[in-house]
């Protein structure tokens, strides 16, 4: 039975050669056709109207204006509410100044297509087939920022540690990659990441001095006990679970604790809507990365171990041992 299975995963999942052609592998054609007509349902739907993106273009629009950032009568559900930290607005607020809402809307559209062709490494096949993952679909419907975020955590596992901190400005929960550099040793990443964010923070207040000021009592006023996601699971609880996790994935191999990182991110992210959970396609790109990266030591060993030891080298050893 195992391996039958592993022969029909095998069929499924590899590519296949016709008539000389390397064809993409069956399972990629079905997910990629599927999120390609789910493109196409959102794309016509909700592409000429604005969404989440639009309440960025307004917070822009209000710094510009010298008005409050944050209303305070403001809930949850409030139509293009802005309730991130004043960084996101203060970099956005130049480009609506350029921009009308519908520009904005089609940029950041852009935006985030750009962003999805980069989870799926550049592969319009793969980042098709992400689309199949319905809070992907649900991203690219209401347009939020999880596609962006999704990257940024990536390529902070990947190349940049310090983009965590970019990340934490926007919403927080990437910060818990820093938790992750340290419960990993990486002192120095780690500090570099902190720096970053406190000089992000910093510059921002001399902006707008009363800004983060505004933002903690907006968040004041929210609470710890603010249920916003689809599980009645207060921010509170969903935060330290992240953080537990977190603990948990800096603790074991990399090959499963960067997932696991990602995940605990998710699950600590201040809003857990259907599309937040979007942010989980950051796991596409950091296993593929490492899978390449370890196929390609495994196929240096093998060609290592069939080439057999290097006679220079064996001779400088025997010169040594004399």
């Amino acid at each position: 039975m195992g391996t039958a299975a592993q022969a029909v995963r095998s069929t499924l999942t590899k590519p296949i050669a016709v008539r000389g052609l390397r064809l993409p592998a069956p399972a990629l054609l079905v997910l990629a056709a599927v999120g390609g007509c789910l493109l196409l349902v959102v794309a016509v739907n909700r592409w000429a109207s604005p969404q989440d993106e639009h309440a960025y273009w307004l917070a822009g629009q209000r710094l510009l204006g010298g008005a409050p950032l944050y209303d305070p009568t403001a809930t949850a559900v409030t139509p293009y509410a802005y309730w991130y930290p004043p960084p996101l607005a203060q970099v956005v607020a130049p480009v609506s100044a350029l921009l009308s809402s519908t520009q904005f809307s089609w940029a950041w559209t852009g935006l985030l297509l750009a962003c999805l062709l980069w989870l799926g490494r550049g592969r319009p096949l793969v980042a098709l087939a992400l689309v199949a993952f319905v809070p992907v679909a649900v991203e690219l419907w209401f347009r939020n920022v999880h596609l962006v975020l999704a990257v940024i955590v990536a390529l902070a596992i990947l190349r940049w540690p310090w983009m965590f901190a970019i990340g934490a400005i926007v919403k927080l929960a990437p910060g818990l990659g820093i938790v992750y550099l340290l419960v990993r040793g990486r002192w120095r990443d780690a500090m570099i990441a902190v720096a970053l964010g406190l000089a992000i923070v910093a510059l921002s207040g001399i902006v707008d001095p009363g800004a983060w000021a505004a933002f903690v009592d907006a968040m004041r006023g929210r609470g710890p006990g603010d249920v916003s996601g689809l599980v009645p699971i207060p921010y509170l609880v969903r935060a330290v679970a992240g953080l537990v996790l977190t603990v948990i994935a800096g603790r074991l191999t990399p090959r499963i604790g960067e997932p696991l990182l990602i995940v605990a991110i998710v699950v600590a992210s201040p809003t857990l809507w259907l599309d937040a959970l979007a942010m989980m396609a950051a796991i596409v790109p950091v296993v593929w990365v490492r899978s390449e990266a370890a196929g390609a030591m495994t196929r240096e060993l093998e060609a290592s171990r069939r080439s057999g030891p290097d006679p220079d080298e064996d001779n400088a050893v025997r010169v040594v041992a004399r």
